[in-house]
């Protein structure tokens, strides 16, 4: 009688894993460089979108993963538009 693999995990997506660092490396840049580091957000969103839908199709894990670098992307890149507008506006005041 042969029996099932009871060590077998789903693989973690690498999507899920880059959208998470992306969106701490966009939370740690936001303040110092004032908003000028938008890509990093901004590549956060894009990839935890992506790996929302590759975790949930291909039956892989990191889902958690992929919606806090889904959302800190989304947040924080708001964060650097506003402040790139702030500083807009505060140059044009002068």
């Amino acid at each position: 009688m042969t029996y099932p693999n009871l060590h077998y995990f789903p693989r973690r997506s690498g999507w899920a894993v880059t959208s998470f660092v992306l969106g701490i490396l966009g939370v740690v840049t936001t303040f110092p460089l004032f908003g000028l580091v938008t890509l990093l957000p901004a590549g956060a969103a894009l990839t935890g979108a992506y790996a929302l839908r590759v975790t949930h199709t291909h039956q892989l894990r990191g889902r958690v993963l992929a919606l806090w670098g889904f959302w800190l992307g989304v947040v924080f890149f708001l964060i650097n538009v506003g402040l790139l507008m702030l500083g807009i506006v505060g140059m044009r005041m002068e």
